[in-house]
This record gives C-alpha cells, structure tokens and sequence, in this order.
C-alpha cells in the first residue's frame, strides 16, 4: 500500500499525462472488484448511485448524508483513492462548504460539482438549466477555500452541463469550462455528456488541464488508451457494472418465461465450473474487508483456544 495520501494520489492521476481507465460503481463490492483487479482508483456514480440504493431518479432525492455514508463504506473497504459524484454541492454556499469538509472526513479523496440549478436533472436529460455564472463560480469558490483548510490535495472538479443545458451546446460547455478555470482555484473540469470524439478533443483541447468529458453512448466505441491520452482525456470512465443490471434482468426472465429454477442451477454450474481461476469469485465473499483468514487471527489471538470456531469443516466445500 502506498505511503502517500489518497487525496495526493488521485491529484497525480489526474495531471499524468496518460489517460486513466477509471472504474465506475456504486457498492463497496465494485471498488473491491476494481482494486483487486489491478485498478488505481474507484468513481462513485451519482445517477446509478440514487438508482442501485435508493431506487429513486437522479433529481437530486439522494441526501448528502445519504451519499456520503455510502462513499465511506466505500473508501473503508479499500485501499484505492475513491472519487465521488457531489450533485451541486446539496444547496446554498454553506451547504457547500460543508459538503466539502464532509467528504474529506470521510476519507473520499476527491467530488466533482456540477453547475446545474437545483432540483438538478440526471446528466444528458432534457430541460436541464444552469445557475448563473456568478453562482457557479461563487460554489466552486466556496469549495475549493473548504479544500485548502483542510487537505489541499482534495481534488475540486468543476463539472458544467451546459452541453446538455436549454439553449446549451458545445461552445457554452467551452466557455463555462473556461470561466470555471480562470475564476476559481478548481483542479479538474468536467464535460459532462458530450456526443462525439471529436468534440470532447475540442473541449479538452480548449481548457487548459486536467480536464475529461464523459461522452455519451452516441458517440461510438471509445479510443484506444494512447488516443485518449493524447485528446488529453485525464480520466475515462469504465461502466463495467452494468451486467449488473442487464445479465441479472435476463436471468430473471428465464426463471420466469419457463417457470423453473432450472436457469439458475446452469448459472451457478457454469460459475463454479471457473473455480481455481482468476476469473472465478464465487458469491463475492472473497471480497470482504476483513476476509476469513483475518477474522480467524483476530479469534484465535484474543480469544482463548475453548473459544475458537472451526474454520476447516464447513459442508460448502
């Protein structure tokens, strides 16, 4: 495990010069996922977030409180940095700050801020509106002094909807991009449903960095690393999680369509079919934070030998 702070080594991927491929989940599970296979930080979604956990629209419903003891169990089970959706910061300038302070505690080690009026809309959605100039640049203000009292390595991201936004486009997400770096001390800028290659290019060609865009499924198969890197794309999303939904709805409909459980036998046959390979991670367990072996030293260290459980003869194996 690294010896340098999370928030330090989040902001050192976003100034690398190549693009990194970033995981992007809700649950501790997908940070665990990422980690083990061999990722150097996690991205809490905030849609899919209000969505998996809530059940609810992305309009801003999910509460700070709620989102941040979410991001803390997150952070707790691993040793990644974690990167966190904040919504609008969840009010007025105070709400800000506090949201900021909030998430540092929590160990969260960077948020992005988008510049949506409240009640926000989920990105890419129709009638989304933006506050004034003047407001957003006073939130990412309030911020960005909440990060320096603090930890000055907290990574402040400036997300802008104004692609998406009434009366928006490319050139007003350019310009908000703009403003956003030249009035505030922000670290990262943010496009946020941008509909080709060619214009997140032009975005981040435009901003001085570090700056991504997060384009939307319209714009086609995504770059390789190399290309990204060089369109100076600091990050890019990886939405592995969505067999999540997909894979599982299927599954659900088999058992349903043929009324037996026998989809879900074959399911389970074919997952255990990859045991003893690094594809193979049964139920989850195997993620957990403590794991097995922990709790047993734990048990067996602090509590007398007439107090030991068997870890050896359990009828799973």
């Amino acid at each position: 495990m690294s010896s340098k702070k999370k928030t330090t080594r989040l902001k050192e991927i976003f100034h690398s010069p190549r693009t990194e491929l970033m995981p992007f989940g809700v649950l501790p599970i997908h940070a665990q996922m990422a980690e083990r296979a061999g990722f150097g930080s996690f991205y809490i979604s905030g849609g899919i977030g209000a969505w998996w956990i809530n059940g609810e629209p992305d309009v801003g419903l999910m509460t700070r409180t709620e989102v941040i003891d979410n991001a803390r169990r997150i952070v707790n089970s691993v040793d990644i940095p974690v990167y966190c959706d904040a919504d609008t910061g969840y009010g007025g300038i105070q709400n800000v700050r506090k949201t900021v302070q909030e998430f540092i505690r929590a160990g969260v080690a960077g948020i992005h801020i988008e510049d949506q009026l409240d009640p926000k809309k989920a990105g890419g959605s129709a009638g989304i509106a933006l506050v004034s100039d003047e407001e957003a640049v006073g939130r990412l203000r309030a911020a960005c002094e909440a990060r320096d009292e603090l930890d000055p390595d907290f990574v402040i991201t400036a997300r802008t909807d104004g692609y998406g936004a009434a009366g928006g486009g490319l050139a007003e997400a350019v310009r908000r991009g703009k403003l956003y770096r030249e009035q505030t001390n922000v670290d990262v800028v943010f496009f946020e449903g941008l509909r080709s290659w060619e214009e997140v290019a032009h975005a981040n060609r435009e901003v001085s960095g570090p700056t991504y865009a997060i384009a939307s499924r319209h714009a086609g198969p995504t770059p390789s690393v190399a290309e990204l890197s060089k369109i100076g794309q600091a990050i890019n999303i990886l939405l592995f999680i969505l067999p999540g939904v997909q894979e599982v709805w299927n599954l659900l409909l088999e058992v349903k369509n043929s009324g037996e459980v026998a989809p879900i036998d074959t399911y389970i046959a074919s997952l255990f079919a990859r045991e003893g390979t690094e594809q193979f991670v049964g139920y989850g367990g195997g993620f957990t934070r403590p794991d097995d072996s922990q709790v047993r030293r734990l048990e067996e260290t602090f509590l007398p030998k007439s107090m030991h459980r068997d870890y050896e003869g359990t009828i799973h194996d």
